[in-house]
């Protein structure tokens, strides 16, 4: 007898837990502001650096120099990569990123309008270290000089 007592016990208590879960699980409140954002939607502004890139092409040199600020998106994202080692490789991503568009784009160099041409770039560059870093959501090209010198 004890021991169909204690089964049923035993059985009652997980069914209670299997289907009582729903109510004793604790809900997130509605938030009370709707501008009101969590951490992990913000977006964090890392600026790289300037960047100094001598490109040597078939028949010319490619020199670059540009400015670039990354945006991650949430907290712990940001905190992962702002060490100096995290922020060691996102600068190489970025600068591989860049030399591939340099050997791709012929026309990297030429001038074009400022802001669709900056506009242009940043796009893809942020979609070259999404690749390698997805919480990487976007950039902005504060500076972007080009200069072709001929080939000796």
């Amino acid at each position: 007898m004890k021991y169909l007592i204690l089964i049923m016990c035993v059985i009652g208590a997980g069914a209670l837990g299997y289907f009582g879960e729903g109510y004793l699980r604790p809900v997130r409140a509605a938030k009370s502001d709707p501008n009101a954002s969590d951490k992990q939607d913000l977006l964090f502004n890392m600026p790289l650096g300037k960047f100094t890139m001598q490109i040597t092409q078939n028949r010319k040199i490619l020199h670059l120099v540009f400015d670039l600020d990354v945006y991650i998106m949430g907290a712990s994202a940001f905190q992962s990569l702002n060490g100096a080692v995290g922020r060691a490789r996102l600068r190489d991503a970025t600068v591989t990123a860049i030399s591939e568009l340099a050997e791709t784009d012929p026309n990297l160099a030429q001038p074009h309008e400022a802001e669709a041409r900056q506009a242009e770039l940043t796009s893809q560059i942020v979609r070259k270290l999404y690749v390698t870093f997805p919480s990487v959501r976007t950039a902005r090209l504060n500076s972007f000089h080009a200069n072709v010198t001929a080939r000796e």
